[in-house]
């Protein structure tokens, strides 16, 4: 009986002690006073009229600026919205696959392309977008109490801010902080071998994107 007491009187003690020893871990380490802040937006380019099935010169740039975006910080699927009386409208359905293959032929896979059309009776824009992740630094250089006695033992609140800052400012893909990127397939030896023998017997390869020029589009009303 006595040793049991004796037990339970030591991991009273323990216990004490233990919890007096908590303490706010962002108070002692920077990497979690300053974390990193990944935001999923969505990212959206409005396209113009389009001639002879492609953007306009200026359209086509910005589309290719936009698509750059998309290849490093962005997510499927990218969504196309066309104007169009219904869904059932030629003029708009056809606005939507010319968009779709001009998207192809700029490296976008057919099957993360979803088309819709915004019914409406008034003119209007096609647009683009796909999910984007961002970075949103914390601002440093904010001043609190002052700190000429501490007796805690902790970090000022500016230490670590700005290295965090300059990291976040870094990377290159914000989605990785998020989730790791899914495995590309079809990438093997056997693959390799594939494209170099047809390369020295003079064979033409086709790429994916012209594999899917022919690709059967579902496109739904917005």
């Amino acid at each position: 009986m006595t040793n049991t007491l004796w037990r339970c009187a030591c991991a009273g003690l323990i216990a004490v002690f233990v919890s007096a020893c908590e303490t706010d871990i962002t108070q002692h380490d920077p990497a979690y006073a300053h974390p990193t802040t990944v935001e999923r937006k969505t990212a959206r380019l409005d396209v113009g009229p389009l001639y002879a099935g492609k953007p306009s010169p200026s359209d086509t740039e910005r589309l290719n600026e936009f698509l750059d975006a998309y290849h490093t910080q962005g997510e499927r699927p990218m969504e196309v919205t066309v104007p169009g009386k219904s869904v059932d409208d030629p003029a708009a359905r056809e606005h939507a696959l010319q968009l779709a293959n001009a998207l192809m032929q700029r490296g976008v896979p057919a099957e993360d392309i979803n088309l819709y059309v915004a019914e409406t009776q008034t003119k209007g824009t096609a647009s683009v977008t796909f999910p984007i992740y961002v970075t949103a630094p914390e601002e440093c250089g904010y001043a609190g109490e002052m700190w000429d006695f501490n007796h805690d033992n902790t970090i000022h609140p500016n230490y670590g801010c700005s290295i965090q800052h300059n990291i976040d400012a870094m990377v290159a893909n914000p989605r990785d902080l998020v989730h790791p990127r899914e495995s590309t397939v079809g990438r093997s030896g056997a693959r390799a071998y594939y494209v170099i023998d047809n390369y020295q017997h003079g064979k033409a390869l086709p790429s994916a994107n012209d594999l899917l020029q022919d690709y059967n589009f579902k496109i739904s009303s917005q």
